[in-house]
């Protein structure tokens, strides 16, 4: 802004035209006359303007300026593609019209990265259970370009060994319309193991390895549909393709109900709808609004198929700031399954896989029919800043990194028919509490350092991470 406070409060008196009598009182509208974009060399200004809930011509209340700004500048950082923004509101010159400017500092798009990832359920298993052994990792090549043709697709290939060996190829559009409300997701992979989990027992996964030979394969293709009729929902129709495979000595020596009826295979065709409404602020690391998810998933179209199986899964997040500082979470998520038959052990997995974990219990896994989980934490706010990184990062030499403390209280049940006889937690409400530190850097990276006590006896300490990308 090249023009003093003053000239600019005075034309923003100017610019209210429009006054309306509200409760004995006068609110001020300012019309928006343009909106300019700075720093979106590689993204396309109407993806970023798609993401607005004003344009221009629009008029806007000054009262709700400052938020109604900051609420749109997240938004757009929602997309995934910039490392940091600022927006504000400025005369030009020398029309003397008013615009507001969103500045941008996209990503690095472009990741062709070797691989060296964990192969266990997170890292606290594999740190402690296997003893940070080397052998129980990913290691490879991953190419992906986050931002492919300045539309936010995305092209990944993945070439991995190691533990696993998978190879994946995927490609997903936003929307490829004119009125920007339909996008795509397909995907192809293709993963095997010579160490496989054919049983859970004192609710600890229980592996079998067999240098020799591969002991489960898998293949995949899924094909996604998004609908997104209005900003902040999104309709997802999927097709999918299973087909995995295991040996004869898991199927049918060490489990035979791992596929169910001692078979060493399993294909299905399966079709998936999710509805998902996200009215938070900022994704990655929510402190203000809500998230209301809900899925149904049919595993088994056909009738030749191998598995039939209906789920009904329904999440909701909460998020209310408790002043400058303090702001509260709350996660609900649950999950129902039908028929009330015994499903193979294979697709019996319930709390304790990727975020559906009672804090406290990271090292257990607890399977079942239906789950239930509930999250709660109370964070404050320790630090909020920017680190100079130097010249020697480039695409994001100031890095902005927060850090939160937080206390957190967890309930967690899982119902389970079946295959609860050597595993006590199952068909048991489990409570997990404690309090850490959770640290936000670049926006969507997000690290957990936390000590957890468990309503069944036992603490320990625990990390957790999320890389954002």
């Amino acid at each position: 802004m090249k023009k003093s406070d003053l000239l600019i409060v005075g034309a923003l008196v100017v610019a209210a035209s429009v006054a309306a009598q509200k409760d004995g009182h006068t609110d001020l509208w300012v019309r928006i006359d343009t909106i300019v974009l700075e720093g979106n060399y590689r993204t396309r200004a109407e993806l970023i303007l798609r993401e607005l809930e004003f344009q221009a011509g629009d008029t806007l209340s000054l009262t709700d300026l400052a938020e109604t700004l900051e609420r749109n500048r997240l938004r757009v950082m929602n997309t995934g593609l910039f490392a940091h923004s600022t927006i504000h509101l400025e005369v030009l010159e020398p029309s003397g019209h008013l615009a507001i400017r969103l500045w941008l500092k996209e990503i690095w798009y472009v990741y062709p990265i070797p691989v060296f990832e964990l192969a266990d359920r997170n890292f606290n298993v594999w740190w402690t259970d296997f003893n940070r052994s080397l052998k129980r990792v990913n290691y490879g090549i991953s190419s992906a370009h986050l931002n492919l043709s300045g539309w936010a697709d995305v092209l990944k290939i993945n070439l991995n060994f190691g533990y696993t060996n998978r190879y994946e190829a995927s490609y997903e559009r936003p929307w490829f319309n004119r009125s920007q409300t339909l996008g795509f997701r397909a995907a192809v992979g293709f993963s095997r193991n010579r160490e496989v989990q054919y049983v859970t027992r004192e609710n600890r996964q229980q592996f079998i390895a067999d240098p020799e030979q591969w002991m489960r394969q898998r293949l995949y293709a899924h094909l996604a549909l998004y609908w997104r009729p209005k900003l902040l929902t999104t309709h997802t129709f999927a097709l999918e393709y299973h087909h995995n495979q295991t040996s004869d000595t898991v199927a049918r020596q060490l489990n035979p109900h791992f596929f169910g009826s001692s078979r060493t295979k399993q294909r299905h065709v399966s079709a998936l709808y999710r509805f998902v409404a996200d009215l938070r602020d900022a994704r990655p690391y929510p402190l203000k609004g809500w998230m209301l998810a809900l899925e149904l998933r049919q595993n088994g179209l056909l009738p030749s198929d191998d598995l039939h199986l209906f789920r009904l899964a329904a999440e909701g997040r909460y998020y209310r700031p408790l002043g400058r500082r303090w702001s509260a979470e709350l996660v609900l998520k649950g999950r129902l399954s039908w028929p009330r038959r015994q499903p193979p052990f294979y697709n019996n997995q319930a709390l304790g896989y990727g975020s559906d974990v009672v804090r406290g219990y990271e090292f257990f896994v607890v399977d079942g029919l239906d789950f239930f989980v509930q999250k709660g934490s109370l964070r404050f706010l320790l630090f909020d800043k920017y680190l100079y990184l130097g010249k020697w990062f480039p695409m994001a030499n100031h890095l902005p990194i927060r850090a939160f403390f937080a206390l957190h209280h967890d309930t967690g049940y899982a119902r389970d028919p079946f295959f609860a006889a050597d595993n006590p937690l199952n068909n048991r409400l489990l409570r997990g509490y404690g309090l850490g530190l959770n640290v936000v850097a670049f926006y969507n990276a997000v690290a957990r350092f936390e000590y957890s006590w468990r309503s069944t006896g036992g603490s320990g300490f625990y990390v957790n991470y999320f890389a954002g990308f």
